[in-house]
């Protein structure tokens, strides 16, 4: 993997969980992953993996889904690009 921006040190203990989301780009919510999900999760952000191409300090919604799926507003604080698959690692923090 490759580094794009250096990570944030975790203030939250986080739990590790794979849940279905989708993600929606604040700036263009025409684009969005239906096929993200968690890689860890903590009561103030989650560490995901998407399709999609984010930037530090780009707003984002996820939306867990369910029967009652509720879009969570988070700011991305990290990002690490996969080279070997096309995917995003990204760290979020909820607001």
């Amino acid at each position: 993997m490759q580094e794009n921006s250096t990570p944030i040190p975790r203030r939250w203990e986080r739990q590790k969980a794979t849940i279905p989301i989708s993600l929606v780009l604040e700036a263009a919510p025409l684009h969005a992953d239906d096929s993200a999900f968690t890689v860890d999760v903590s009561p103030r952000g989650v560490s995901i993996r998407t399709k999609l191409t984010l930037v530090r300090g780009e707003w984002v919604a996820v939306v867990v889904k369910g029967k009652k799926p509720r879009s969570i507003p988070a700011l991305v604080v990290w990002v690490q690009k996969d080279e070997s698959i096309p995917s995003t690692f990204a760290g979020l923090q909820f607001y």
